[in-house]
Formats: structure tokens, sequence, C-alpha cells
């Protein structure tokens, strides 16, 4: 751990919630011993139903491996839960929460490979690493998320630094989400990609429908939130470019110990597919025999309308402009998330979800089968928050 993250550990950790921890991160989750899991599993299941102050940190930080819940392995792998809770500190803002989020990700994994560059145990593409993920962040702290005061994340990042309630939230967040599986350090850039990936994710969905909700009576905010929509969709794709400096056998050193956490599971991506672009009845299966996805074939989503049917013909050319960059971002994205699968899984390899791997997310790389409901408040509240399990 670096001096920074230990200090940040210091000021909002007890003694032994640092222990907690750094027995989860010494050999990584999938290879505590059971009475240590055991032991973990214990301490979270026996915590008070709404736990606050040290105990709610200490669940944040034991839930993945709680005995008493039933979660997907993707959500125990992913600790989508602590998103979960910094995001629930954003009621009149998610947006502004979420894109905060991803920057606590990102430096935080910044951190981590700049020790490692510098102990020596980066492999040689760390400088790259480093350059695409600091580029990233450029860009998040440049984000604007308030047009009117133009407020950027940068300066919400600022405030964090003098402001101890929001200094807290971030370190607690940045502390209970970097649990790796394995020991080895490849494993860092696969799972902090995976969690900026679902911010995106939700951020995208979010503004979708903020858009296709205000378009008629405010066009001009549903055209900002559009082009903000249009931003976070490029933000997918440079958080690719950051995962892509993993190789194909880096990647192998621990896909093993990831199990069955496949991102097929992510309730927060399928959702935004349909906000975007409609139904897709070829997934009917899949959600199907995901008992948490089963929702998303409920007759309330399917009737929902996409953003893509909400603007179609629009006479505004700001939001027609924001309607295409953000599906160019959106499609440039998919395309790369076939060509990751394609190059980092073995053909005779199946994906961790069960199904046939690249082949499985080629079928869905166009969106031509994505069928558009009529109801504008179809599939609400559910599009509009947050969701993990």
């Amino acid at each position: 751990m670096t001096a920074a993250l230990e200090l940040a550990a210091a000021r909002y950790l007890t003694p032994h919630q640092r222990e907690i921890a750094q027995l989860q991160r010494t050999r990584g989750r999938s290879r505590l011993e059971p009475a240590e899991a055991e032991a973990l599993a214990a301490l979270h299941d026996t915590l008070p139903p709404n736990p606050s102050g040290a105990d709610e940190v200490t669940g944040l930080l034991t839930r993945p491996v709680s005995r008493e819940l039933e979660i997907p392995e993707y959500y125990r792998y992913s600790c989508m839960h602590s998103y979960g809770w910094f995001l629930d500190q954003f009621p009149d803002d998610p947006v502004a929460g979420a894109l905060l989020a991803l920057h606590t990700t990102l430096t935080d994994l910044v951190e981590v490979e700049r020790a490692a560059w510098e102990a020596g145990v980066q492999p040689e593409c760390g400088d790259e690493r480093i350059k695409r993920l600091d580029e990233a962040i450029a860009v998040v702290c440049g984000t604007v998320v308030n047009q009117v005061l133009r407020v950027r994340i940068g300066d919400l990042v600022d405030q964090a630094a003098v402001d101890p309630v929001l200094d807290r939230r971030t370190a607690v967040l940045a502390e209970s989400t970097r649990f790796p599986r394995s020991d080895r350090h490849e494993e860092n850039v696969f799972l902090r990609a995976v969690q900026c990936c679902e911010m995106l994710f939700f951020l995208v969905r979010r503004l979708a429908v903020e858009t296709a909700a205000t378009k008629d009576e405010f066009p001009a905010r549903a055209a900002a939130r559009l082009e903000l929509a249009g931003v976070c969709a490029g933000l997918l794709n440079d958080v690719f470019h950051v995962l892509r400096t993993l190789t194909p056998e880096g990647f192998m050193t621990f896909r093993d110990f990831t199990g069955a956490a496949s991102a097929v599971q992510s309730l927060n991506y399928h959702a935004m597919e349909i906000s975007i672009y409609g139904y897709d009845p070829r997934k009917a299966e899949v959600f199907g025999a995901v008992g948490h996805l089963e929702v998303l074939n409920s007759a309330e989503v399917r009737s929902h309308q996409p953003l893509k049917a909400a603007l179609a013909g629009t006479a505004d050319q700001r939001l027609e402009e924001g309607w295409n960059e953000l599906d160019r971002s959106l499609s440039k994205w998919r395309g790369g998330h076939y060509r990751f699968a394609r190059t980092y899984l073995p053909s005779d390899t199946p994906a961790s979800g069960g199904t046939d791997g690249a082949a499985y997310v080629k079928r869905f790389v166009k969106k031509d089968a994505c069928v558009a409901g009529a109801d504008p408040f179809g599939g609400l509240p559910l599009f509009s928050g947050f969701l993990y399990h």
C-alpha cells in the first residue's frame, strides 16, 4: 500500500478494520483459509441490521464473504455494495456522486500502479498503463456536472481535500473496494476496470433517462445531459484503453481465481442497454436463468421507450448530434468488448458466466434486434437508480 493510501486508511479505519482489510488483500480473497473466511463472515453476519459508524465500515469490508446473504459471485467480486453506499450519500446529485466514485477508483489504481512501478514489481507496460490512467483521470476531472455553475469533478475532488465528510466517503470507498481474489498484481487493473465500467453503465443510463424526461419541456438541459452521457460513454472506451495494457498471459495468471464472477450478471449493464436501445428478446433466456436479472423480463421493462426511440426524428440539432456521439461511443465500446473477449479468452475456454465467451459477446454487438416500447415511464423507477444485488 502506498503512503497516501496508508494515511487515508489510518484516518478513517480502526486498527482492527485495517487488519480485516489487509487479511483479505495479502493473498487475495479466494485464498483465505476456511477459518479466516468463516471468522470474517461471522463478523459481518452478527452486525446490527442497520450498522452505523465503525460497524458500517466493518460491514462494507466484509459483506462479500457473508454466509447469510445470497450474493451473486459478480457482486461478491466487484464490491458494488460499497458503491451503492457511496451513491446513497448523494441523493440530490447521483451523477456527480458516480463521477466522484469513478475518480476515486481510478486514482486509487494509479497510486497502486505507481508504487509497483517504483518497487520494480510492475510489468513492462507499467509506464504506459500509468500514462493512460492519468489521461482518463484528467478527462474525469474536467467533466462539468453543473452547467449553470460550471462545477467540474475536479472541483469536487478539491473540495474533498478540505471537507472531512467528503474525504471520509472517498477514503472508505477506496478501502472497501480494493479486494482482488488473488495475489497477482495484474488483477488490480482488471478489478478496477470492472468497477469503473459499472459506474459508467449507471451514468449513461441515468443521463439517458433524464434526457428523455426533459427533452420536450427543457431541451437545453436535455441536450446538456445527453452530451454528458456521451462523455461517459467515451470514458468507457478510455477504461478499456487502460485495460488493454493487460497482456493475455497476464490475464490468465488470475482468471481462474475470479470463478463464476461474470459481467453477464451485471444489472447496470443490461439496464443501460435497454434504456438506450430497447429490450433485446434474445436475452430473455439469460435474464430468466440468472435470478436477479429476471426483473429485466418484466412487462414494465419491456414497455420502456428507449432513448433511441424517444429521439427518433428530433428536429433539435443539438439532441441529434448528442445522440450520434453517444451511439458511436457505445458501438465502439461493444466492439472493444468483443475484441477483448476474442483476444484474452482462448477459443476453447468458456467464459466465467457459462457463456461461449467471444461468440456470446459478438451476438449482441449490433442492436438491430432490440424492441422499443412506447411508455416513457416504463421500467421506472428501476432505471433511474444504481443497481446491484
